[in-house]
């Protein structure tokens, strides 16, 4: 895309860091002054932003914190585990480790990889943003989920390899805004982000092969985190509050439960997928099952394109700038779409719900026909 529009946010990240720095400054001299000023990480984590996007809820008390950050302490002191313990009675330090109850040494190191970090169990800090959620409507406000990061890291780790290696300028806005990924077994919990978690990914993850699985959601939620720096200034992009303006109030559309901050995160997350799709094809990264599945994941992007926003009035919502990103979205999005419009009619996706399963794609597409037409030169695009 267009970085005339989508120039790396590079100074809405340094307010960011500001911001975290003058709360501690404020609030917690004696901590900043065990900390490397310097040292960006510390006022980027994601677990720094969860505490004190916690505070407005008194959900912790304020010795958490330093709980939080004594992993990035210029001189190391015995170690503090008192309040930090999640529901599996696991304490996770971030840049230090994971203890548990009554141990004063990690019993789990950390791990990182290249520009990523699988975090193998989640801070009590994280907990309240896991809810079951359907159409609209919370379903279960406090699932249980159980952290699954040793039966997949490595592959997610591969999707992660393939997104670098072919998708390289994607990549560089995965790093830009992503760092921390859990990975946990309930598939209720639509995948997620937050900006109050600034950074982490949550990933459900079912049995089976999840190579192109994880390459799909880490464009998916990877450009959630990025486009919470792109939007941070709504007035920039926006005339109207989008935060809590309701799609249906504007487009009579009474489904429509969606912000319309939110229904431009969808269209966002909609064309980077298309877009990376679009280039892992024509670069025939994958073949058999996996550029299968590729391609159901594509025809998949066909029902969430055009799903409302294109019934606004632009000159209501939208500030000049905002229409040229909306409109070079909707054009990329299209274009590409229009280069696969065959897809609708061969693939059969009925079965399907809000989440894609492949499984339940070959139930209709069985995979031995796919692979007889695409020898046929049938999904050469």
């Amino acid at each position: 895309m267009n970085r005339t529009i989508e120039a790396f946010p590079v100074e809405v990240k340094n307010e960011f860091i500001n911001t975290i720095k003058l709360l501690l400054y404020k609030n917690f001299s004696e901590l900043l002054e065990k900390l490397d000023f310097d040292n960006d990480d510390i006022y980027l984590n994601s677990i720094v932003f969860s505490y004190f996007n916690s505070e407005k809820d008194n959900l912790f008390p304020k010795e958490i914190l330093e709980e939080i950050l004594q992993g990035y302490f210029i001189k190391k002191e015995k170690v503090k585990v008192t309040y930090s313990f999640n529901k599996n009675n696991i304490s996770y330090i971030p840049n230090m480790g994971y203890f548990k109850r009554g141990e004063d040494k990690p019993y789990e190191p950390i791990l990182i990889q290249g520009d990523f970090e699988i975090v193998k169990e989640v801070h009590p800090t994280l907990e309240k943003y896991f809810v079951e959620f359907y159409k609209g409507h919370i379903m279960n406000q406090h699932p249980v989920h159980n952290s699954v990061w040793k039966q997949h890291y490595k592959v997610l780790f591969d999707a992660i390899a393939v997104i670098k290696k072919h998708l390289p300028d994607f990549y560089k806005e995965l790093v830009f805004a992503n760092k921390g990924i859990y990975l946990h077994d309930n598939s209720k919990i639509l995948n997620f982000t937050s900006v109050e978690t600034l950074g982490m990914l949550y990933l459900y993850v079912i049995e089976g092969n999840n190579l192109i699985y994880f390459i799909e959601e880490l464009i998916h939620q990877g450009s959630h985190n990025y486009l919470y720096y792109v939007l941070h200034h709504r007035n920039e992009y926006f005339k109207i509050d989008v935060d809590h303006g309701v799609m249906r109030d504007y487009t009579k559309e009474q489904w429509d439960y969606r912000t319309i901050y939110g229904a431009f995160h969808g269209l966002f997350t909609v064309t980077k997928r298309v877009v990376c799709f679009d280039k892992l094809l024509c670069e025939n990264v994958f073949d058999g099952s996996e550029k299968h599945e590729l391609l159901g994941r594509l025809a998949d992007q066909f029902s969430r394109f055009r799903t409302g926003l294109e019934l606004l009035d632009f000159n209501e919502v939208y500030t000049e700038k905002g229409i040229a990103f909306y409109k070079e979205m909707d054009t990329k999005c299209e274009t590409i779409l229009n280069k696969y419009a065959k897809l609708e009619s061969e693939f059969d996706l009925s079965n399907q719900d809000v989440d894609f399963r492949y499984d339940d794609f070959c139930k209709l597409n069985p995979l031995e026909d796919f692979l007889k037409m695409d020898e046929s030169g049938l999904f050469n695009f």
